[in-house]
């Protein structure tokens, strides 16, 4: 009956993770099928980096049932972890067990204050972008949020995230939840 209560609270997190993952498939079809040929418009490259925030934000919400931040009174959290990894058959060296995806967006806007007033930002300032890796030529690059597609990282106030790993850890997640 419990497990029941975990699978509703984990599927609306994987179906809009999932949305995600279907938009940027499309967007990554795209781009193959023009061979990169297309206008990237300011609109189009937010909407890419919506999405991955969005993957990024569900991961983290998904995290949190698998991994718990503690163990909790008796074990309880631990062991929910244990049992419900073991039911979606997920290992110790999954993507999704990466504390930054949670931290990243619980301390958001703290990260965001120590990464702005840390240091002085000085180089290249951009807010959004989607692209190749770029060469700076060794000139500080500072990225509120990127995707850079030739190598599939997501990047934000200088953390970066293999995309990849994170939507095969998801999918698996979803099918397994079809099933139940």
């Amino acid at each position: 009956m419990y497990y029941a209560f975990y699978i509703e609270a984990i599927r609306p997190h994987c179906s809009s993770a999932m949305q995600s993952i279907e938009y940027l498939a499309d967007y990554v079809q795209m781009t193959n099928d023009t061979q990169g040929d297309f206008d990237q418009t300011a609109e189009l490259s937010r909407a890419v980096l919506d999405h991955l925030g969005n993957l990024v934000t569900n991961a983290a919400a998904i995290r949190r049932y698998f991994w718990p931040v503690w163990d909790g009174k008796h074990n309880l959290h631990a062991e929910r972890g244990k049992t419900l990894r073991a039911r979606f058959r997920l290992e110790d060296n999954s993507p999704l067990k990466d504390k930054r995806l949670r931290d990243y967006l619980e301390h958001f806007d703290e990260k965001l204050d120590t990464y702005l007033w840390d240091k002085p930002v000085t180089g290249h300032v951009i807010p959004f972008y989607v692209g190749g890796s770029p060469n700076t030529g060794g000139i500080p690059l500072h990225v509120f949020r990127a995707y850079y597609i030739d190598v599939g990282v997501f990047e934000s106030l200088g953390t970066r995230y293999e995309i990849q790993p994170i939507v095969d850890e998801i999918i698996k997640i979803a099918q397994m939840l079809e099933e139940c």
